[in-house]
């Protein structure tokens, strides 16, 4: 009798260790769960690996640094003539100002983070700008004085493909956080229901920061204006999956020409394995596009926790391909 993800998830006491735990048990792979909550000890055909949180044997030290660091990967994929942002290092609010007058619409993010973490997009006046750059820099892992970069912002929608060797084996379009008026609820109220539906399902809660206030700024409303029923409030541009984002399953509808992109980039940085983020106004053909950004340790959880379309059992290749390799 199988188990349930809950089962595994109490097994592993990790989000995305337990979907390797589960892909383990299909493939009939041994495991030991050595660190409960961080790391597991797998064994096939007399090899071994671990796993760390999210962490496979597929990335090497050059290539986890350069992923790591946007500033690095831009550089990196610029050489390898893949399509990136106008990128430049922030050393001062100042600085971000000129950056903001030279471009108009741009990002301002840590050089180093997860998750979104301090990413502010289309600050719209100086204030604004001066508090994206204090929120990046307050939440930078960066070392010296490349802690906070400035970015050109490309429209478009926000595609995760998850690279394994040479093909991709999954695909999400990304949707930032929202919320649908009822014509009774305000917004804080709203995202309190949307934070409760999200707990039941296993995902971290819509995040409220600099990016929320300032997104409601630039609509000229706050947390107390009801939305219109039916009404669909944006409340951020970043849409990462920990801060209140969803994703929809999307791998028939996507073109060769960005799966090869994403295959090239992950080449491009010297590894096997990882989730590439590109940003296109439409995935189903060729379009002027950009990679925002390289996850060497990319979260599972975008391809098992899709609101439209099948889910994708990512986790099933990843081990397959460690236990040939290893």
């Amino acid at each position: 009798m199988s188990k349930s993800y809950e089962e595994y998830l109490s097994q592993a006491g990790n989000v995305h260790l337990a979907y390797y735990l589960e892909a383990a048990d299909i493939l009939n792979i041994k495991y030991t769960v050595l660190v409960h909550g961080l790391m597991a000890k797998f064994e096939s055909n007399g090899k071994h690996w671990y796993i760390i949180n999210t962490v496979t044997p597929l990335t090497n030290t050059p290539s986890t640094t350069i992923a790591k660091r946007k500033n690095l990967t831009n550089t990196v994929l610029s050489h390898f003539n893949i399509p990136v942002p106008k990128q430049i290092t922030l050393r001062s609010k100042q600085e971000a100002m000129q950056f903001f007058r030279e471009y108009n619409n741009i990002v301002i993010k840590p050089s180093q983070q997860l998750g979104g973490i301090g990413v502010s997009l289309l600050p719209k006046n100086k204030k604004q700008v001066f508090s994206a750059y204090e929120s990046a820099l307050k939440v930078s892992k960066g070392k010296g004085i490349s802690k906070v970069i400035g970015e050109e912002f490309i429209e478009g929608e926000n595609y995760r493909l998850l690279v394994l060797g040479n093909r991709v084996i999954g695909i999400v379009r990304r949707k930032a956080a929202f919320v649908i008026g009822n014509g009774k609820d305000n917004i804080e109220k709203l995202i309190k229901e949307k934070n409760i539906e999200r707990k039941n399902n296993l995902l971290k809660p819509i995040l409220i920061d600099n990016e929320v206030h300032q997104r409601l700024e630039n609509l000229h409303i706050d947390f107390h204006y009801v939305p219109k029923k039916g009404e669909e409030i944006k409340l951020r541009y970043n849409c990462n999956l920990t801060t209140g984002g969803t994703t929809q399953e999307c791998f028939a509808q996507t073109h060769q020409y960005y799966k090869d992109i994403a295959v090239n980039s992950v080449h491009a940085i010297g590894t096997q394995f990882g989730g590439v983020d590109i940003i296109t106004p439409d995935i189903s053909q060729p379009a002027k596009c950009v990679v925002n950004e390289i996850n060497y340790n990319p979260g599972l959880r975008l391809h098992y926790k899709v609101t439209e379309g099948e889910i994708v059992k990512v986790a099933i290749p990843i081990q397959e391909y460690i236990s040939k390799i290893i």
